[in-house]
C-alpha cells in the first residue's frame, strides 16, 4: 500500500472519500470542446440539476466572479513560470449552468422561471445520476 508520508494515510484511503467520476466530469468539462453534461446531485437532501461547465464559464456569468477567474488565471501563470509546469490537484468544485434545486415538501422548482449558475463542492455531493428531472408544473 502506498503511504502519503505528510499525513500517514494511504492513498487508497483517500480514493475511498472522493468521487472519481464527479471528478472526471468536472474535469472534462474544462476542456475545449467537451460535450455538455446534464446531471441532477444530492447535496444536503436537496435536488441539483443542471449542465455542468467549466469554471471559466461558470465565472463569466457575473462581473464578480469574472474578476475572481482573471486573479486565479493571474496566480496560475505566475506560479507556473517561478516553479515550472504546476499541476493542479483533483477538482474541488463542480459548475453547473441552467441549475435548478429541488426541495422535499416544495410546490415547485426554484427558481421556477429559469436556472441559474451554481457551484457545488464535490465533497458535499451524496448522489448523482447523469440527466435533468423535470418537476411537475402546479396544477
Amino acid at each position: 500500500m502506498t503511504q502519503d508520508n505528510s499525513t500517514g494515510n494511504s492513498l487508497i484511503e483517500d480514493f475511498g472519500t472522493r468521487d472519481i467520476v464527479l471528478e472526471v466530469v468536472a474535469d472534462t468539462a474544462t476542456q475545449d470542446g467537451a460535450p455538455e453534461v446534464q446531471v441532477t446531485l444530492l447535496v444536503a437532501g436537496v435536488l441539483i440539476s443542471g449542465t455542468v461547465v467549466s469554471f471559466k464559464r461558470y465565472a463569466q456569468h457575473h462581473p464578480i466572479t469574472a474578476r475572481i477567474h482573471e486573479a486565479v488565471e493571474g496566480l496560475a501563470a505566475r506560479a507556473s513560470n517561478e516553479e515550472g509546469t504546476v499541476r493542479p490537484g483533483p477538482p474541488l468544485y463542480l459548475h453547473l449552468k441552467d441549475a435548478i434545486y429541488y426541495t422535499p415538501g416544495a410546490p415547485q422548482a426554484f427558481p421556477s422561471d429559469r436556472g441559474v449558475f451554481c457551484r457545488v463542492a464535490l465533497k458535499d455531493v451524496s448522489a448523482f445520476n447523469f440527466g435533468n428531472v423535470v418537476w411537475p408544473e402546479p396544477s
